[in-house]
């Protein structure tokens, strides 16, 4: 269920590279009836996204709010994003770097659909750069659960740099069936990579996430393997070349 809620700063930090992620909770409502203040929640599934305001001087014409992919698993106690900082930010990224701990912006959601709805399907996961964030929610979550998963990640990361490395690793530890391939920009994703990947994995359900143009190009690669348009789900992040 979609809501309009508050969100307070509990932390930042720096995750690899140019990519930082941020923390947040849901802010306390007082409860009148038991005198104390309410404990809040947020309930939303692996994979999904919320939309954040915040107040910007002079925003430019992408205006003052965004849509972020949630990073954290949903049994964790606080929600977190996880964003690229470039050298030169939009106006929204460099209010959002300001942010400090107490402080408070708006969220509205969550929302979206790039979430398992049956764990057991063979899957395919495609991410580039901080296309990764929803995948690492998906697999918190189904560790959590105790469910293994039949999972192939590719993962373009450009440089040395990669994002959550440490954490998917130790998640591949635990699930066998999980496997994972990096990529660097010598090494991109082809046609011959998503034909062998079809060829490994019987009858996947593929997602694929990252920015618009990746996205695109991929979903074509895969479309063009004779793969039905009902087992193809998309993410596509705007603003990243």
């Amino acid at each position: 269920k979609k809501k309009n809620m508050k969100l307070i700063v509990i932390e930042k930090h720096k995750e690899a590279g140019d990519t930082t992620s941020f923390i947040f909770r849901p802010k306390r409502k007082f409860s009148w009836r038991a005198g104390l203040p309410a404990t809040p929640s947020l309930a939303w599934r692996a994979g999904q996204y919320l939309f954040l305001t915040i107040p910007t001087i002079n925003p430019d014409t992408r205006g003052v709010t965004r849509y972020f992919t949630i990073s954290s698993a949903p049994f964790e106690d606080h929600i977190a994003i996880t964003t690229r900082i470039i050298e030169k930010p939009s106006t929204f990224k460099k209010s959002l770097m300001k942010l400090k701990t107490g402080d408070e912006i708006e969220a509205n959601g969550p929302d979206g659909d790039f979430v398992i709805n049956d764990p057991k399907r063979n899957l395919i996961f495609i991410a580039e750069g901080i296309g990764i964030t929803p995948f690492h929610s998906i697999l918190l979550d189904l560790a959590h659960k105790n469910l293994k998963s039949s999972i192939s990640l590719l993962y373009v990361t450009h440089d040395e740099n990669i994002v959550f490395k440490e954490e998917l690793e130790s998640l591949k530890n635990k699930n066998p069936n999980l496997k994972i391939n990096y990529f660097t920009s010598s090494a991109r994703i082809d046609k011959t990579i998503v034909k062998s990947q079809l060829l490994i994995v019987n009858n996947p359900l593929v997602f694929i996430s990252g920015p618009s143009a990746f996205v695109r190009t991929i979903r074509d690669l895969i479309l063009d393997q004779d793969v039905e348009k009902e087992n193809i789900k998309l993410d596509s992040f705007s603003g990243y070349s």
